[in-house]
């Protein structure tokens, strides 16, 4: 029987070899780990990525215990809100995170998961997404990421308790004035007060929680 590499055992002496050396289990359980993508994964890697560079709002969340009906019901409930839900593999999910730019997202990602991404207002997909969990409480909030910042569970629940953005801006400008063109400076600091916001809120959440 020809080898296919020169190191590589064959039938015959494949017990010893594994005995003595392990080098060909080694090899088949590092090759199990290498991603080859293939023509349908790297379609769905930039479909995701796509998905993810429209993204306001990026939540990661556990969907174990849905079964499909489920997850159609929550997807069009999402979609309604100006989103969508997507179950994804998790080596497809980190490099689609990875060519669209989010990171911080690294340590959420573990087990089945389900991705709800909003394209249109952030607190309105939260918002839905908080409906439906009352709906499957099965349904996990693992992390998410807005504005530059991943998210921690908590910041996720409060961002789905804030007034949707038109609200939030209409306040701003109520509150605020000054011409056009400073207000308009001022905006880019409005997503980082929301952050403080939702800081805010998760930490008075926990504390009585306790």
């Amino acid at each position: 029987m020809p080898r296919l590499w020169p190191w590589a055992p064959v039938s015959g002496d494949i017990g010893a070899h594994c005995c003595a050396h392990g080098m060909w289990a080694q090899i088949v359980s590092a090759a199990k780990e290498v991603w080859m993508p293939t023509e349908k994964k790297r379609a769905q890697v930039e479909e995701l990525t796509e998905r993810l560079r429209r993204s306001q709002v990026v939540i990661l969340t556990d969907y174990r215990g849905l079964q499909m009906k489920d997850l159609t019901t929550l997807r069009r409930s999402l979609e309604r809100a100006g989103g969508g839900y997507h179950v994804v593999k998790n080596t497809l999910l980190n490099r689609a995170l990875d060519q669209a730019g989010i990171v911080g997202l690294a340590s959420y990602i573990e087990g089945p998961l389900a991705v709800a991404l909003g394209y249109e207002d952030a607190v309105t997909l939260a918002k839905a997404l908080r409906e439906q969990k009352a709906a499957f409480p099965t349904v996990q909030i693992k992390g998410g990421w807005m504005a530059g910042q991943a998210l921690s569970p908590a910041q996720v629940e409060a961002l789905a308790t804030l007034p949707p953005r038109p609200i939030l801006l209409g306040q701003l400008v109520g509150m605020v004035q000054w011409p056009v063109a400073g207000l308009i400076g001022t905006l880019s600091g409005v997503l980082q007060q929301l952050l403080y916001v939702l800081e805010t809120r998760s930490r008075q959440g926990a504390e009585a929680a306790a």
